[in-house]
């Protein structure tokens, strides 16, 4: 099946399963905090630290609270050299979030069992990155680890929580490579919300001079994941990159029977109103 083809039958399992409704996401409602400030011990090669700088670390999320409408929290932060990112060390600050009626979702990474049943306690949904390629995992993350561990962390984190596991596309340097065998993995007990990022070659980076991954293999995931899981909500999520191919990306990414779009380009705006789309507004991060 050609990509024309493949995207003519993605567009229209999502409008049977879904009718023409379509969602922009402006996650101005969800504060993202680190749970290790700036610091990650692996400096992986699409990262490096850099999307940590963005991030309120959680000490300070107080002060930032003031003066905004914030409704929900993003916990992320760097990773320890197992791969986990060491949200159990804030748990009384995740209850305490409770308490106070916010949503929480949170990365957590390849973290241990007995943690992830502690932590999933107070969390709402988990966004979990699957990444089965073992070059990819090597190369990226500098970690020794295969998509046993990744398989594994992620049927336990099911077992206590909603999660929604994230696939980034081009992770290895913008090359398409093991996206196909999660999204199998996955259609066999599909999840209900499955969100894409895609690689931005990012300045300081082992990465920052590679292209990221063509558009038609973007589109082509996208339409695989879509023919696959017809009743799962597909977001295209925040991280991918920014100008030209964001315009190109956001409007195929319609045709491709996505669900939700993050701040999505003008350009996805107005062909979702040429197609007579129902335009949804959401103010939360894609998966709450």
């Amino acid at each position: 099946m050609n990509l024309a083809d493949k995207m003519n039958k993605a567009f229209n399992i999502k409008k049977e399963n879904f009718g023409d409704k379509i969602e922009f996401a402006y996650p101005n409602e969800t504060l993202a905090i680190s749970t290790t400030n700036d610091s990650c011990k692996l400096s992986c090669a699409h990262c490096n630290g850099y999307y940590l700088k963005n991030m309120t670390p959680i000490d300070e999320y107080k002060t930032k609270l003031k003066g905004k409408n914030v409704s929900s929290f993003l916990l992320s932060g760097g990773c320890s050299f197992e791969g986990d990112v060491p949200i159990n060390n804030h748990i009384e600050t995740l209850k305490k979030l409770k308490e106070e009626g916010y949503k929480l979702n949170a990365h957590l990474g390849l973290m241990d069992k007995e943690s992830i049943e502690n932590v999933c306690k107070y969390l709402d949904v988990v966004s979990f990155d699957l990444v089965f390629d073992k070059d990819t995992i090597r190369e990226v993350y500098k970690i020794d680890k295969d998509k046993k561990d990744y398989i594994n962390a992620y049927e336990i984190i099911k077992e206590n929580a909603e999660v929604s596991p994230h696939i980034c596309i081009g992770l290895k340097g913008g090359i398409v490579k093991g996206e196909y065998e999660i999204i199998n993995y996955l259609a066999k007990n599909p999840p209900k919300k499955l969100t894409f990022i895609v690689l931005i070659p990012t300045k300081n980076t082992e990465y920052e001079n590679v292209s990221p991954p063509n558009l038609d293999k973007v589109c082509d995931v996208l339409c695989e994941a879509r023919i696959q899981m017809p009743n799962t909500q597909i977001n295209l999520g925040c991280m991918r990159p920014r100008g030209i191919y964001r315009k190109e990306l956001d409007s195929l990414a319609l045709m491709c029977g996505v669900n939700k779009i993050v701040l999505p380009s003008r350009e996805a705006k107005n062909k979702a109103i040429k197609l007579n789309m129902t335009i949804l507004e959401g103010k939360e991060c894609c998966v709450l």
